[in-house]
């Protein structure tokens, strides 16, 4: 059990560990809609149930999210970021703000900034009813469960951050790539079996996880479909029956390769080997519920049909 903990948590937080395997079965949330859109004071309601109302953008914020942080650094609102979940800094890839570990959360650190608002996705270690205990604004909202939830999360941070406008334009660019993509498979009635490789043991992404929902939206057939986990893992000998006619891998960071797939036992009767059909994915693009999600969604597309994406 512990072990799936570990890959949802991989999944998640993005790159740094997503070769970890793993599994899931917990539901999660599309963003909420703030009320009232048009100023503040600002309520929305959280996954919770409890309702957090801003009477004003706050101006120190600590992410404990790497979704988040980009959400935030991408719609201009990287100045009010006080500090970051440790996976993903402000600008990405650089270490300019200070970092803190969402997966340990220490209450001193954190009230330590001086937050008017903490953002978290996950109750670590019932680290929300601690920051509420002692007056830190918590926004306590689950990931998106979908490419249309990330969207709406966008537009959410937009608001709450006073960033509105460059939220709304930053999700148009998002849609209209998307839409793009939509468009060039529209007459296809179902694309090819697809298997989607989180680590090697086999853990895969089923059709009802926010990872799953890029190739819903591409119309592949996965060969996960019917896994009640959102995150299951499969075994050798169950790829090799359902016959995947692309293999992709998200866990190139692990060892694995295209090359080291086709020299696995048994792996050369899959149509995927057979007619070279492995694509390599830099895993947080499908990962992290964020704006990076639609460059995801291009290189996905561009795998399961190089003929309609050169």
């Amino acid at each position: 059990m512990a072990r799936k903990h570990l890959v949802i948590a991989a999944l998640l937080m993005a790159a740094a560990v997503v070769l970890i395997a793993c599994g899931g079965n917990s539901k999660e949330a599309q963003a909420p809609t703030p009320t009232p859109r048009s100023a503040f004071p600002l309520t929305i309601e959280q996954s919770d149930g409890q309702q957090l109302t801003l009477e004003q953008a706050p101006e120190h914020i600590v992410s404990l999210s790497t979704h988040a942080t980009e959400i935030l650094c991408a719609i201009g609102a990287g100045d009010q970021l006080a500090a970051v979940e440790r996976y993903a800094n402000c600008p990405l890839g650089s270490k300019e703000k200070p970092e803190l570990d969402a997966y340990q959360p220490n209450l001193e650190a954190i009230a330590g900034y001086r937050p008017d608002l903490v953002y978290i996705f996950s109750d670590t270690d019932g680290i929300v009813e601690a920051l509420r205990r002692v007056g830190t604004p918590v926004l306590y909202l689950e990931l998106p469960s979908s490419l249309e939830g990330v969207l709406g999360q966008i537009e959410l941070f937009g608001h709450l951050s006073g960033h509105e406008n460059e939220a709304q334009e930053l999700v148009q660019s998002m849609r209209e790539r998307m839409d793009a993509v939509k468009e060039k498979v529209a007459d296809i009635e179902e694309g090819p079996r697809i298997f989607h490789e989180l680590d090697p043991t086999y853990y895969t992404a089923a059709p009802n996880s926010f990872v799953g929902d890029f190739y819903n939206l591409l119309k592949a057939k996965n060969i996960a479909e019917g896994a009640t986990d959102e995150y299951p893992q499969l075994s050798a000998e169950v790829i090799i029956q359902r016959d995947p006619e692309v293999i992709i891998l998200a866990d190139e960071a692990g060892g694995v390769t295209a090359d080291s797939v086709k020299q696995r036992p048994g792996w050369d009767q899959i149509t995927a080997v057979k007619i070279n059909r492995i694509c390599v994915i830099v895993p947080e693009l499908v990962s992290v519920p964020g704006p990076r999600v639609v460059e995801g969604l291009e290189a996905l597309a561009n795998c399961l049909y190089p003929e309609l994406f050169p």
